[in-house]
């Protein structure tokens, strides 16, 4: 996202904004330990809804756009890995996450 800022009075500078989406995606790529991983995923999929919930208010680009589904197509490919490597199926997954939230 690029935001133009008043500076000086007369001067105006362009400056890039990143969002918290980039490092959470950057950190969910780099977790080394399996166990974590799914809520790493999660939290990454939480922040790119956060980012679509702004897009009425601070619109980013169209690169911003495609760059976020890449980065999501790249999750459910490192998701659907994680579950062949320990033998899950999507619907033993989701069932766990529904009695997770459930007792909460």
């Amino acid at each position: 996202m690029s935001m133009t800022v008043e500076k000086l009075g007369t001067r105006r500078a362009t400056v890039r904004v990143l969002h918290t989406w980039h490092e959470v995606y950057a950190s969910t790529l780099t977790q080394s330990d399996p166990r974590k991983l799914i809520g790493c995923v999660e939290d990454a999929i939480r922040a790119f809804e956060r980012r679509y919930s702004e897009w009425g208010t601070h619109p980013g680009t169209p690169t911003e756009l495609a760059t976020i589904q890449k980065c999501i197509s790249a999750l459910h490919r490192l998701m659907k890995k994680h579950m062949a490597d320990t033998g899950q199926s999507i619907k033993q997954r989701q069932g766990r996450a529904q009695r997770r939230r459930s007792a909460h």
